[in-house]
């Protein structure tokens, strides 16, 4: 059960049914989560946010994605491990290449495009220390443009941030994303163990 109550259907404000037409259609985000963030016009201006860095900018969908589960499954976000977008399996992204990103250094299916984006988001999430760095911005600047960098370091720390307060929100719980998805559950243990380490 979440913490916060859904909106039921009558109490969705017109200026937002659009939106949750959009995300039912598009897979991401579940619209259970706009069911509680629309309580708050605050809510409603995100969405507007994230759907604008989410379908613009130059970035592929299947990129942006293995970003958003990488930093979900940081998180041990049940709610955010377990969304994936339309977009992205339409641009060739498989739950076995989104498994990927649990050791993605090692991976020999992810292209070193892909490893750097994980890197750099695996930074945002756990040493910001280490984004923060000349030599690492020599090695961005190797496989992405200036405009996408500012892209990346936009969708990573939205994920990173607005994650942390899905997370809490219990739409779903990490024992329950991994009860849902065996592959995910293989790679994870549970959401306690997990803050333990």
């Amino acid at each position: 059960m979440p913490r916060l109550s859904y909106l039921g259907d009558d109490e969705i404000p017109e200026s937002a049914r659009e939106h949750i037409a959009h995300a039912e259609r598009n897979g991401s985000p579940d619209p259970r989560v706009l069911r509680i963030l629309f309580k708050s016009k605050a809510g409603e201006a995100w969405y507007r946010y994230w759907r604008a860095l989410t379908e613009e900018g130059e970035l592929p969908a299947d990129l942006k994605e293995l970003c958003r589960v990488k930093i979900a499954f940081e998180h041990r976000c049940g709610y955010c491990g377990t969304v994936r977008s339309v977009r992205a399996k339409a641009a060739g992204l498989t739950e076995e290449k989104i498994q990927e990103v649990w050791d993605y250094e090692t991976s020999t299916i992810l292209s070193p495009r892909e490893k750097l984006a994980l890197r750099f988001a695996d930074y945002l999430k756990h040493d910001i220390a280490r984004a923060d760095d000349d030599a690492f911005y020599a090695e961005l600047k190797k496989h992405f443009s200036e405009s996408e960098i500012v892209e990346l370091g936009l969708w990573c720390a939205e994920n990173v941030g607005a994650g942390s307060f899905v997370r809490t929100l219990s739409i779903i719980t990490w024992d329950e994303a991994c009860e849902l998805n065996p592959l995910t559950a293989r790679h994870a243990g549970p959401a306690d163990e997990a803050s333990a380490a």
